[in-house]
C-alpha cells in the first residue's frame, strides 16, 4: 500500500462567501487539467458526501475547519485524500488507476491556469436580495419590469433574453412560448452556484447563441431561515439534508410574500406604483443515490407557484390584473462510469400553467406550456492525449393556450466534440452540432483553441455561430385587429469570435481579458405593416463589440478579499445604424468581502450601468433619441454568528443605499432604498 504523506496548501477565491462553516467548493480534474465528471467528494467527520456534476464541480456545503480532510473517488482513477488547510475552495487532480487502491494523501493546489474558471457563488448577501447576484456575471444584463413582482430576465453581451440560456441542475428553463426565462420564478435558494459559457450553442442549441447560465444547486447542509424588510417583505425556507453510505437525499421548502407598493418619480412628478404584489411558494428535492462503484442515480424535482399583480406600464397600468403562474421542473439521470469515460441517461421536463385576468379589459387567459428532453451522453478517453464526445437528445414541445391555440413540435439533435491536448497547456476542442425537425435544418459549429504562455498565462481564442428557432407566440399568435403570428418565419442566426487572456497567481488572484464580436442576422422583429397590423419579421440585423477585464484577489489583507470586472460594448442595429436600444455603453461591479470571528462576514457589492439609449417622442409625437443617464446600486450585507453558537447567524441588508434610479426600462420603475433583516440556523 503506497501513501505518499503531503499536506495540502489550499488557495481561497473571493467568489465565496470568507467563512468556512459556509463549506467548501472545488473542481476535479483528470490528469490533463481538464474536469473529471462524476467524482464523489466526502467529508468524513460529518458523513457528508455529494457527486460532483459534469464539469467536475463541486460544492460541498457542511461545516468544515482547516485541518479537516475530504476522500476523493472515482471509478477508474486512484483515490485521493485532502487535508484542508487554509481556504474553502480547492481542485484535486486524480490519476488513473485500472487497479483501485487505497486512498493516497496529496497536495492540493490553486486553480490551474490551463483551465478557465468561472464560478459564481451565491453568498448570504445575494440570497435575501432581489435579482442582483446576476450582476456578478461579467456582461449580463438583468432586464426587470419593476420590483419582485416584475418579470426579470438576463441577456449575456447587450443581446436579448431569448439568446441566452438557463439551465437548472442540468433542466431548461426557456419557455417554448415566448422563448424567454422568468427569473422571478427561480428562488435564490434553489442554487448555489453559477457559471456560464457564451459559447455553448454546441451543448444546448436553438436558444444559446449568446450563451448559458447553468443555476447549480448544493444544498447539501439543513438549514432554517426567515427574513422580513422594506416593502412588506416576508420570507422564510427550510433544507433538510440526510446522507448515508449510498444515498443522499435533500428536501428544500418555504415561500415569501411581498406588498411592493412603492412611490416613483416620473417627469416630475410622484406617482404610486399599485397592484405589485408578490406571493411565492416553493418546495425542491435532490436524491444522489450510488449502487456501486460504477453507478450513479441522480433526480430533482422543483417546484414553484407564484400569485402576482401586474402593475403594467407607466403609460398603460393595469391595476386589477393578476397573474397565477405555477412552474415544474423534473430530471432523473443514470450514469454509468467507465475506467475512461462515462455513459449518461438523462430526461426532463419543464412545464408551467400560466392563468391571467384583467377584469378591466375582459381578459381572461391560460397558457400550459411543456417541454420534455432525452438525452444520451457517451464521453470515452480514446488516447491520453485525445477525448471524444458523442450526444443524442430528442425534444419536446407543446403548448395549449386560449390565445395561440394547440400547437407541439419535435426537435432533435446530435453532438461530437473533441478534446486533444497537444502539449501540457495547449488544448484543441473542436465541436459540431447537428438540429433537425419537421421543417428546420440547422448545424451548429464551435471551435476553441487554447495555450500557456510563460508569464503572460492563457491565451485562448473562439470562432463558431448558433441560431433560434421561432417561438409558439411568434408562430401562431391568432388573427386580430392589430397582430398576426408569422407562421414563414426563419431562424435568428448568430456568428461570433473571441480572443482573451487569463492569468493565475499563486495566491489565488487572477486576471482576465477578453475581447468578443458577434453578428446576428434575421432577426425577429414585431414591425407594423402597411395595414397597420404587427407581425414578427425576420428583419433586423445587428453587430456587437465587447470587452471585459475581470479580476480578483483573495488576500488584500489576511482577512479582505476583493473581485470585480469592467465591461465596454459597442452594439450597433445595422438596419437603423443606432445603438442597441437599453444597452449600456460600460458596466462594471465591484464586490468586497471582509471577515472576523469565526464566521461572521460583511458584503459590499457594487453595479455600475453607463448610459443607455432607446427610441421615443416628443410632446408633439415625433421621433427622438432618449438618453439614460448612468447609475450605480451599492448594496451591502453584514452576517454575524452568533459567540458560543456560530450555526445560529443574524443577517442584515441594503439594497440600492444610494437610491439611485435603476430601472431597466423607463416605463417599469423600480424601488428605491430596500433593507432587510434575518436570522438563519444551520443545522
Amino acid at each position: 500500500m503506497l501513501r505518499n504523506i503531503l499536506y495540502v496548501l489550499v488557495t481561497g477565491t473571493c467568489c465565496q462567501a470568507i467563512a468556512w462553516a459556509i463549506g467548501v467548493s472545488g473542481f476535479v480534474l483528470n490528469d490533463n487539467s481538464e474536469p473529471l465528471p462524476y467524482a464523489t467528494v466526502t467529508h468524513p467527520k460529518t458523513g457528508s458526501w455529494m457527486i460532483a456534476d459534469e464539469e467536475g464541480r463541486f460544492f460541498l456545503q457542511t461545516h468544515v475547519v482547516p485541518g479537516d480532510s475530504l476522500i476523493i473517488s472515482r471509478y477508474g482513477y486512484r483515490n485521493q485524500f485532502l487535508v484542508l488547510t487554509s481556504a474553502a475552495q480547492v481542485h484535486i487532480t486524480l490519476q488513473r488507476d485500472v487497479i483501485l487502491m487505497d486512498a493516497v494523501e496529496v497536495q492540493g493546489q490553486g486553480l490551474p491556469s490551463t483551465t478557465p474558471w468561472e464560478t459564481v457563488i451565491v453568498t448570504e448577501t445575494d440570497r435575501m436580495s432581489t435579482m442582483g447576484v446576476y450582476h456578478r456575471i461579467p456582461g449580463a444584463l438583468l432586464k426587470t419590469y419593476g420590483g419582485r413582482g416584475g418579470v426579470s430576465n438576463v441577456g449575456l453581451d447587450g443581446g436579448q433574453a431569448e439568446h441566452t440560456k438557463i439551465v437548472l441542475d442540468g433542466i431548461d428553463l426557456t419557455s417554448p412560448q415566448n422563448g424567454q426565462t422568468d427569473l422571478s420564478e427561480i428562488p435564490p435558494v434553489f442554487f448555489q452556484q453559477m457559471y456560464q459559457s457564451r459559447y455553448a450553442g454546441t451543448a444546448f442549441g436553438s436558444g444559446a447563441m449568446d450563451g448559458v447560465i447553468q443555476l447549480r444547486p448544493w444544498f447539501n447542509r439543513s438549514f432554517l431561515n426567515a427574513a422580513t424588510g422594506s416593502f412588506d417583505f416576508k420570507s422564510i425556507a427550510t433544507g433538510y439534508n440526510l446522507a448515508h453510505t449510498k444515498t443522499a437525499l435533500q428536501f428544500i421548502g418555504g415561500g415569501y410574500s411581498s406588498a411592493e407598493d412603492y412611490q416613483f418619480i416620473y417627469d416630475d412628478t410622484t406617482y404610486n406604483r399599485d397592484n405589485n404584489n408578490m406571493d411565492q411558494t416553493f418546495f425542491g428535492s435532490r436524491m444522489q443515490y450510488r449502487p456501486s462503484l460504477k453507478t450513479i442515480v441522480k433526480s430533482s424535482v422543483f417546484l414553484s407557484k407564484s400569485d402576482r399583480g401586474v402593475a403594467g406600464s407607466i403609460s398603460f397600468p393595469s391595476p386589477h390584473a393578476k397573474r397565477i403562474n405555477t412552474l415544474s421542473l423534473v430530471s432523473a439521470s443514470l450514469v454509468r462510469l467507465l475506467p475512461s469515460g462515462h455513459v449518461r441517461i438523462h430526461i426532463s421536463r419543464r412545464a408551467n400553467d400560466e392563468q391571467y385576468s384583467d377584469p378591466d379589459l375582459s381578459n381572461n387567459s391560460r397558457h400550459e406550456v411543456s417541454a420534455q428532453a432525452l438525452k444520451l451522453n457517451f464521453n470515452q478517453r480514446l488516447l491520453k492525449q485525445l477525448e471524444a464526445f458523442t450526444a443524442l437528445e430528442l425534444r419536446s414541445e407543446m403548448i395549449k393556450s386560449n390565445d395561440v391555440e394547440n400547437h407541439n413540435r419535435t426537435l432533435s439533435a446530435i453532438t461530437i466534440s473533441l478534446i486533444y491536448t497537444v502539449l501540457p497547456g495547449v488544448v484543441i476542442r473542436p465541436n459540431l452540432r447537428v438540429d433537425g425537425g419537421a421543417s428546420f435544418r440547422e448545424t451548429t459549429s464551435d471551435l476553441y483553441v487554447q495555450t500557456k504562455v510563460p508569464v503572460l498565462g492563457l491565451i485562448r481564442g473562439r470562432v463558431g455561430n448558433g441560431f433560434r428557432l421561432p417561438t409558439f407566440n411568434d408562430l401562431f399568435w391568432p388573427t386580430g385587429t392589430y397582430t398576426d403570428g408569422n407562421p414563414n418565419l426563419k431562424s435568428e442566426q448568430s456568428a461570433y469570435f473571441s480572443f482573451g487572456m487569463e492569468r493565475n497567481f499563486s495566491n489565488g488572484s487572477q486576471v482576465s481579458l477578453e475581447w468578443r464580436e458577434r453578428r446576428t442576422n434575421n432577426l425577429i422583429t414585431w414591425t407594423a405593416g402597411d395595414d397597420f397590423v404587427w407581425r414578427p419579421m425576420n428583419v433586423d440585423e445587428t453587430l456587437r463589440k465587447s470587452y471585459s477585464i475581470s479580476f480578483r484577489a483573495p488576500f488584500m489583507t489576511k482577512n479582505l478579499s476583493v473581485s470585480g470586472y469592467l465591461t465596454g460594448n459597442e452594439m450597433n442595429d445595422l438596419a437603423s445604424d443606432k445603438a442597441l436600444p437599453y444597452v449600456p455603453t460600460h458596466t462594471g461591479q465591484l464586490q468586497l468581502q471582509y471577515s472576523w470571528a469565526t464566521s461572521s462576514t460583511l458584503d459590499i457589492q457594487s453595479y455600475y450601468s453607463g448610459e443607455r439609449y432607446y427610441s421615443g417622442y416628443d410632446d408633439d409625437y415625433n421621433p427622438i433619441d432618449i438618453t439614460l443617464a448612468a447609475f450605480t446600486n451599492v448594496s451591502l450585507g453584514m452576517h454575524v454568528a452568533m459567540p458560543g453558537w456560530n450555526a445560529l447567524r443574524l443577517h442584515f441588508t441594503v439594497t440600492n443605499m444610494l437610491g439611485a434610479n435603476t430601472s431597466f426600462f423607463p416605463e417599469y420603475p423600480e424601488p428605491g432604498l430596500r433593507i432587510n433583516g434575518g436570522i438563519s440556523i444551520l443545522l
